[in-house]
């Protein structure tokens, strides 16, 4: 009966921890349907966006393209091995500039980006697992830039594998350079099991849910 018992709790505690990755795709996923289906709410106080708020009352904003304070995406980053922090990504451009148009990236750049503070939320990593480097036990930390392109509609993803950007350099990590990077976030269960890492991974430049996909201990290169 004992024997019985821990390999009961085994199992439970294994199908917890693979629960915690398919869990994680999801949340990521369900971001790209909030990019994809933006609802914007936003009344602008300022030309710079970064006194925009949220309205109370659903429907009582200001509607989508009648105002400079774009609501653009979603930027998630880590607050530490265990914590992401999502946040609504909105933009400003002077009306009166011409827009250029050679590619989303030329667009987007011409974008003064920023994060509604309202909107920020946090997303725990469930039963106890940890976002760890590939091969490592270090803690992850790394940036992901959802936008919708103003012009195109496309969505874009760029992604710093390696650190939190903070807010005030967002702008920053729109460039090419990080549409070409893929992320691979490995959770571990702290070594309980023995188990090898799974991971969630996210395909450079993804445009949507399909983008992110979760990878066996046997292939995750964790």
């Amino acid at each position: 009966m004992a024997t019985l018992l821990v390999g009961a709790g085994s199992s439970i505690s294994i199908q917890r921890y693979r629960d915690s990755v398919v869990s994680l795709q999801s949340f990521l996923q369900d971001q790209y349907l909030h990019v994809g289906n933006v609802s914007n709410e936003i009344q602008l106080v300022d030309t710079s966006c970064s006194n925009a708020v949220v309205t109370e009352t659903p429907g009582s904003g200001t509607g989508r393209g009648q105002t400079d304070c774009v609501v653009m995406g979603k930027y998630i980053t880590t607050t530490d091995e265990k914590t992401l922090s999502v946040s609504t990504v909105i933009g400003y451009i002077n009306p009166d500039t011409k827009i250029v148009q050679s590619n989303d990236v030329a667009v987007l750049n011409q974008y003064t980006l920023n994060t509604l503070p309202t909107s920020t939320t946090q997303y725990l990593i469930e039963w106890g697992a940890s976002m760890v480097r590939p091969t490592s036990s270090a803690p992850q930390s790394f940036s992901m830039l959802i936008i919708r392109s103003p012009t195109s509609g496309i969505i874009r993803t760029f992604i710093d594998p390696s650190r939190a950007v903070p807010t005030s350099a967002l702008g920053g990590l729109v460039s090419s350079t990080y549409t070409g990077s893929p992320l691979n976030i490995c959770l571990d269960d702290g070594g309980t099991f023995g188990m090898s890492k799974m991971a969630v991974f996210v395909v450079a430049n993804a445009t949507g849910p399909s983008g992110i996909e979760t990878v066996g201990e046997a292939t995750s290169g964790c």
